[in-house]
C-alpha cells in the first residue's frame, strides 16, 4: 500500500508541475539577543521526523524527511546565538548538557487529500489538485539531571496543487515551502523556550577599572 502511494505520487509529479504554499499558522518571531551573556547553556538536539498523528503509537519514523531538515536545523541553531555548544550527535553530548527533544509529525487532515493526487495524475495534470500536509511540531527541554523543564507545541500547514498549470510556479517548491514552515515552527518553540526562562544564563563578569 505505501509502495502504491510513493508510486502514485512519483507519476503525479513526473507528468505536472507543482506549487506549494505555508498556511502561515505561526508567524515569525523574533529570537532575543543572548549576546550580553558570557556563558551560554550547552545543549544535545534530538530530532526525530514522523508520519502520523502527533503522539501516535501508530506514527512511523522517517530518517529519510529528518536527515533532509537536519542542516536547515543546525543553521536555525547556529544562527539562533542562543547556546554555547550545539550538536545533533548524541556521541558528541557532554555531562551537563541540556537536551531538547524535538518532534516533527506530517499528518494529512483526511483521506480525501490523497484522492485528489490520484485524479490530478490520472488526467495528466489537466485536471489540478490539491492536497495539504499538516506539521505539528512539539519541544520538551531536559536538564543535565535528566529533569523535564518544559514541553510545548506549535502547528501549521503547507498546501500544494498539483497540475500541468502550476510548471511556472515551481519556485514555489515543496521543499522551500517545508524549510519555511519549519524554520517559523522551531524559531516560535525556541523563543518560547527561553522566554519561560527555562535554560540557564550567566552574565559577563564585571571588571573594576584599575587606579
Amino acid at each position: 500500500m505505501q509502495f502504491g502511494k510513493i508510486l502514485a505520487l512519483g507519476l503525479v509529479l513526473a507528468l505536472g508541475g507543482c506549487a506549494s504554499f505555508t498556511k502561515d499558522e505561526v508567524a515569525p518571531v523574533k529570537l532575543p539577543s543572548m549576546a550580553s551573556y558570557a556563558n551560554k547553556p550547552n545543549v544535545y538536539v534530538d530530532f526525530d521526523f514522523y508520519q502520523g498523528e502527533p503522539k501516535s503509537a501508530s506514527a512511523v519514523e522517517v530518517p529519510q524527511a529528518r536527515d533532509q531538515l537536519k542542516p536547515e536545523l543546525q543553521k536555525i541553531l547556529s544562527d539562533s546565538g542562543l547556546f554555547g555548544r550545539v550538536t545533533l550527535d548524541e556521541f558528541q553530548k557532554q555531562p551537563g548538557d541540556y537536551s531538547l527533544r524535538l518532534k516533527m509529525y506530517n499528518h494529512p487532515p483526511n483521506a480525501g487529500s490523497m484522492v485528489l493526487g490520484f485524479i490530478s495524475g490520472f488526467s495528466l495534470g489537466v485536471i489540478p489538485a490539491y492536497g495539504t500536509d499538516q506539521y505539528t511540531m512539539s519541544l520538551e527541554a531536559v536538564d543535565g539531571t535528566g529533569q523535564a523543564l518544559t514541553t510545548a507545541s506549535n502547528h501549521d500547514a503547507v498546501g500544494t496543487w498539483i497540475g500541468i498549470w502550476f510548471i511556472p510556479l515551481m519556485g514555489n517548491t515543496p521543499k522551500a515551502a517545508v524549510n519555511d514552515t519549519f524554520a517559523r515552527q522551531v524559531n516560535a518553540l525556541l523563543k518560547q523556550m527561553i522566554d519561560n526562562n527555562n535554560l540557564k544564563y550567566s552574565a559577563l563578569e564585571t571588571r573594576t577599572p584599575r587606579a
